[in-house]
């Protein structure tokens, strides 16, 4: 009789652990179904790059704006950089060269820098000017000890941006020049379409070099992390020109070159070996190499506005 009283409650503990067993597979993959991120499947996942790439995510591809049929220009989007954004600078003397007008820019930190010297400046001389009056001292990393100069990096960038831009409100360009900036309360993204043009390339030079945030329109500021194929999808939802995307320092991924083929735009990348974001005293070299890729891709270029290089 002990016997059998043993025998049935070794069953029935069998029986609560193979309950309690299936209860915790049926568990587990619950969750997964309702989307929970599985480990191994985040290497891969599809239509998605590698975190920390400059380049994806990629956003849910949504219907490209029609294209004018006999294009004169272009669209140019830039992505991020301090000292590499300087490339883009050499991109658009060297368009100015070929006399491929650029019909607007979206872009952030020292690419809002380029896009604004090139819709409110008269010439290449000014804006060899103004170039002049950004370079290590207001716009190189902050530094955490005390300093004893009279105003800080930050004041000296605004002093800069002021003596460059006055008064320039975004209103009077914005339909060319698509600043991309961040709410640092709400981390939110977007396109900052008025207030002062100053204040906003204050925000959009606020990134890498760990200065503090601007004020713009009542909110504060700072570059965007917005990645350069949602830049790309931005524009080619919007535009009717020819898109040219211009990625400088870390080279694209294949993921976002075969998004470019399929779409029909083209990617022109600047190499910047060795040199590193905040190197500020080497802007002219990535200048120079911002041109040299242009004059590289020149036919591929002027193919777009329907002309031959000569």
């Amino acid at each position: 009789m002990e016997m059998l009283n043993i025998s049935r409650t070794g069953e029935g503990i069998f029986r609560a652990l193979l309950l309690a067993t299936l209860i915790g597979v049926v568990g587990c993959a619950a969750p997964a179904k309702r989307g929970t991120p599985n480990p191994t499947a985040e290497k891969v996942a599809p239509h998605e790059e590698p975190r920390g790439e400059v380049y994806g995510p990629f956003p849910t591809s949504a219907p490209s704006a029609p294209l004018v049929s006999d294009p004169d220009r272009i669209v140019l989007v830039f992505g991020k950089g301090l000292t590499h954004g300087f490339a883009y600078v050499g991109v658009l003397r060297a368009l100015q060269e070929l006399k491929v007008p650029v019909h607007a820019i979206y872009a952030t930190e020292t690419g809002a820098l380029a896009g604004a010297l090139y819709f409110t400046q008269k010439n290449l001389n000014r804006i060899d000017w103004a170039l002049l009056r950004f370079n290590e001292k207001n716009l190189g990393k902050r530094e955490g000890k005390i300093s004893f100069r009279l105003s800080s990096p930050e004041k000296a960038l605004e002093e800069s941006l002021q003596e460059v831009f006055g008064e320039t409100r975004l209103e009077s360009i914005a339909d060319r020049l698509h600043v991309w900036l961040e709410d640092t309360k709400t981390e939110e993204s977007f396109d900052a379409r008025s207030g002062s043009l100053s204040s906003a390339l204050r925000g959009a030079l606020a990134g890498a070099n760990e200065y503090a945030p601007a004020e713009l329109e009542g909110r504060n500021v700072r570059a965007s992390n917005t990645k350069l194929s949602e830049l790309y999808q931005r524009a080619r939802e919007t535009e009717k020109y020819p898109v040219v995307v211009v990625a400088a320092g870390a080279p694209p991924t294949e993921l976002f070159r075969k998004l470019l083929e399929n779409e029909k735009s083209t990617l022109l990348y600047v190499p910047l070996p060795g040199m590193d974001d905040l190197e500020i005293k080497r802007r002219n070299q990535a200048v120079f190499s911002g041109k040299n890729a242009v004059h590289k891709a020149a036919k591929e270029i002027l193919s777009l506005v329907g002309r031959k290089s000569e």
